[in-house]
């Protein structure tokens, strides 16, 4: 089977198919100017006296400068809360970087988002460097309030075109910049609001969350991944003014709203983390908060399984075959089928620990979840795709392939047979009969699932696309027709009417017919047949050049 390169992931699952379009956007840029932020943060490193009366080491101090670089003005800030508590600091700042799981989690998002730089082009800074102790949401300590003060610096001193804010103290919104907000939570706002520093220097900031969230407290949730890697996508989009809103961005948002209130009901998670990340304090014991991470890898494995079930089952319906490629398109994105292969694709990851090198004797609970995942994708060999049938030598043969061996099918349909016929023999391959029973090769099953996740993304996107071009071309042709028509009237036509902005679609004002919101085109339909020709505003029969010569003067 060929492998798909990891290029193809970030932080281990595919990024959005929708998102794609942006990346090229998503670049860092500086000025040449040399700021002074990265000596503010050594300096205040170095003579700082903690309330405790401890200091920051010298590689302490270090290592928060050279997060801060490059010393360069301009471009992006990311900002997040404060370091861990106990996070061991050495000369070497690779080293650190690779023991904290926070950190490298958004030196691999930088990476994919950004270009191979990662963190050595993006200026990060905490908003309370140095403080290790939990920040109070009533007052602040005296030297929480001399390093908040120090970030604040550092701020004038970068003059950043946008920052990126990974961090919210609960009740303290005083300590925002102009009380707007410099962090709001997870996927509170869509909005981008200038603030002026006390400088003039003007920031726009976009709204984020920390990724410790992800890293730690949730690594097997597939939806957070890809809402960081959104937010963050947008914020190094804004640099060159190319983001753009759309539908889906906010039903991704509201989604890991409702995920993290869900998920706080459960059990608290929104407060535990499941990766021991180097000096952070968990609440239950080493082998409970082993227990519970892998259980919940475990839940979403078989959640991702679920899914998978309802693509063969769907396959197999009478609706499917009368399905267009947009049809099917709409069933996969509102079913959150890709979400759950991702999910599933994070489980397999996560059991492959087990098999990493350097690892003589894995934790119980790992080895637990790899042999979970192997029974229940042998079961859902067994029982739950279709038309699928045992051999004696092994699971080498089954009748899924011959469905659609003489398929005709094109578009959508045509990518989804083709990799759920490869992703069954991928399966089966990594199972062989024994003596003692079945018995299955993990980094083949971790193989399949990685190909099907990147395929499946990769067929959406190519449906994505088409779309979108056609989108485009009508509102090219529309564009085109209306300039066309104003054109040959224009003469005849007085001038407050050919500059009004009152949409002949819906009534309302601000925009015009072919730019109207109510106009839905791709996978939706018109409000109105596409060959009915009666005008949009007094239901007569005539054509789009006659529209101006029968519509009131208003």
């Amino acid at each position: 089977m060929a492998s798909p390169n990891d290029r193809h992931l970030c932080n281990g699952i595919p990024v959005d198919h929708r998102l794609k379009q942006f990346l090229t956007s998503a670049r860092q840029k500086h000025s040449h100017e040399v700021g002074k932020h990265v000596d503010l943060i050594e300096t205040f490193g170095n003579t700082m006296v903690r309330d405790n009366r401890t200091t920051p080491t010298k590689h302490e101090a270090g290592f928060a400068a050279w997060l801060a670089r490059p010393d360069t003005t301009g471009g992006l800030v990311i900002a997040l809360q404060q370091p861990a508590k106990s996070q061991v600091f050495t000369a070497d700042v690779e080293w650190v970087r690779a023991e904290c799981d926070t950190l490298t989690y958004l030196d691999e998002s930088l990476a994919f988002v950004n270009g191979s730089g990662g963190l050595k082009t993006t200026s990060v800074f905490d908003a309370f460097p140095f403080i290790t102790q939990q920040i109070s949401s009533a007052e602040l300590s005296s030297e929480a309030e001399r390093a908040y003060n120090t970030f604040i610096s550092m701020v004038h001193a970068k003059k950043p075109d946008v920052l990126f804010a990974c961090w919210r103290i609960h009740g303290r919104d005083d300590l925002l910049f102009s009380g707007k907000g410099l962090g709001k939570g997870l996927g509170r706002t869509n909005q981008v609001p200038s603030l002026r520093l006390p400088n003039g220097h003007v920031v726009r900031v976009v709204n984020g969350f920390h990724p410790s969230y992800v890293a730690n407290y949730c690594p097997n949730e597939s939806c957070f991944r890809r809402l960081f890697a959104m937010e963050l996508c947008k914020a190094l989009c804004e640099l060159n003014t190319a983001w753009q809103e759309d539908d889906w961005m906010e039903d991704l948002r509201t989604k890991c709203r409702e995920r993290t209130l869900q998920l706080i009901k459960e059990g608290c998670r929104d407060g535990e983390q499941l990766n021991m990340e180097p000096g952070r304090e968990l609440r239950g014991t080493k082998a409970d908060n082993t227990a519970k991470k892998y259980k919940a890898y475990a839940k979403s494995f078989d959640t991702g399984l679920k899914r998978l079930q309802q693509i063969f089952d769907h396959m197999v319906s009478s609706e499917y075959t009368s399905q267009s490629s947009g049809d099917l398109y709409t069933f996969f994105v509102r079913q959150n089928t890709s979400e759950g292969i991702c999910d599933a694709l994070l489980a397999v990851s996560e059991a492959m620990r087990q098999f990493a090198s350097g690892t003589s004797m894995p934790e119980s609970a790992l080895v637990e979840l790899g042999k979970h995942i192997s029974q229940q994708t042998l079961k859902f060999i067994n029982d739950d795709i279709p038309d699928l049938v045992q051999c004696e030598r092994g699971l080498d043969k089954n009748l899924w392939s011959n469905r659609y061996l003489g398929s005709t099918s094109r578009g959508l349909k045509q990518s989804i047979e083709k990799i759920t016929i490869r992703f069954i023999e991928d399966l089966t391959k990594s199972f062989s009969n024994s003596s003692t029973g079945w018995t299955f090769t993990p980094d083949l099953v971790h193989e399949a699932f990685k190909e099907l996740a990147v395929s499946f993304e990769d067929a959406l996107g190519t449906v994505a696309a088409t779309t979108a071009n056609s989108v485009a071309n009508l509102s090219a042709s529309l564009d085109e027709l209306s300039i066309s028509s104003s054109e040959s009237v224009a003469s005849a036509t007085p001038a407050r009417f050919l500059s009004s902005d009152l949409c002949f679609k819906c009534g309302q004002l601000g925009h015009w017919l072919r730019q109207c919101p109510h106009l839905k085109i791709g996978n939706t339909t018109l409000s109105k047949s596409p060959w009915d020709t009666s005008c949009y505003n007094c239901e007569r029969k005539h054509n789009a050049t006659e529209i101006i010569r029968v519509i009131p003067e208003r």
